[in-house]
């Protein structure tokens, strides 16, 4: 895809989110008057508000979009290209720190897709979408809330009126579009073997950047083996190919809005298992 067409695609897909979005806050809107839950000052306050936060979205995506592509073009990867495009986009920590997540979810989400992965040549870049259940997980996600989710916000409303009828309404909503977001990050965020260390990236969950020489051994996970979670960290595992490794010194782990797991074994899913294990051989790492 060149340029101009992903631009054409990123801009339709802002469009189309953005009117969504303006669609669903009128139904809001609809919803509270019918009701008359709220005076007018009230709700000329809470207008204000949603207008400038959607106008604040709106800028921001774009500005995003637009420093991403230019970051692509000159970083050595995807991952630099990111935190170079978040920096220049919200600039203030603070304000990167409330932002970030809400900002690659939505990326990932709804434009991602309309980009080839960022990959270097030579790289030894090990997929994990192909191999994990992520696009299964979003699926049981997506069809087990979003059929019932109109019905389900009625009947709420009916007997405990719109607010908390919304309020689980917009839940429900983002975390479809949260599970969303993890199949496309999964897909441009692969395990990334170098010299020195292992870049382990699941989605938007989980990351750690691996140093070589604190993996102790390595070894493929058999079929029929059971694996005892305490002590360990098990990344979403949907599939036969996996991979334990084993660690001098507990890695941490970091997760969204602030989490993280210290671990001294680890079992992940990689789409190559022999060639991963092959190559942390010929990087010194004990293998079996």
């Amino acid at each position: 895809m060149t340029a101009t067409d992903y631009q054409g695609s990123a801009n339709r897909a802002k469009a189309t989110f953005f009117f969504g979005l303006a669609v669903l806050l009128s139904l809001l809107y609809y919803s509270v008057l019918s009701r008359q839950q709220t005076g007018w000052p009230e709700l000329a306050a809470l207008l204000a508000a949603t207008l400038a936060a959607l106008a604040f979205d709106y800028v921001k995506v774009g500005q995003f979009l637009t420093t991403l592509g230019k970051q692509e073009a000159v970083q050595a990867s995807h991952e630099l290209a990111i935190q170079r495009a978040l920096t220049a986009t919200l600039k203030w920590p603070l304000l990167k720190k409330l932002f970030e997540t809400e900002l690659l979810t939505l990326y990932y989400a709804f434009f991602a897709k309309h980009r080839e992965p960022h990959v270097r040549p030579n790289d030894n870049v090990f997929d994990y979408s192909a191999a994990s259940n992520a696009h299964d997980v979003f699926l049981f996600v997506a069809l087990s809330q979003l059929p019932f989710l109109p019905f389900v916000h009625i009947v709420i409303e009916q007997h405990k009126g719109p607010g908390p009828a919304w309020i689980i309404t917009a839940l429900t909503l983002w975390s479809v579009i949260w599970y969303l977001a993890q199949v496309e990050a999964a897909r441009h965020r692969p395990i990334e073997l170098g010299r020195t260390e292992v870049k382990y990236r699941f989605g938007l969950m989980w990351a750690a950047d691996i140093p070589l020489t604190t993996i102790r051994s390595a070894r493929r996970i058999e079929v029929d083996e059971e694996l005892d979670g305490a002590g360990m960290f098990l990344s979403p595992l949907g599939s036969k190919k996996n991979v334990m490794l084993e660690f001098g010194s507990p890695i941490q782990f970091k997760g969204p809005y602030g989490l993280h797991k210290r671990r001294q074994r680890a079992a992940i899913s990689v789409d190559d298992p022999a060639y991963f294990l092959r190559q942390l051989a010929l990087n010194g790492v004990a293998t079996h």
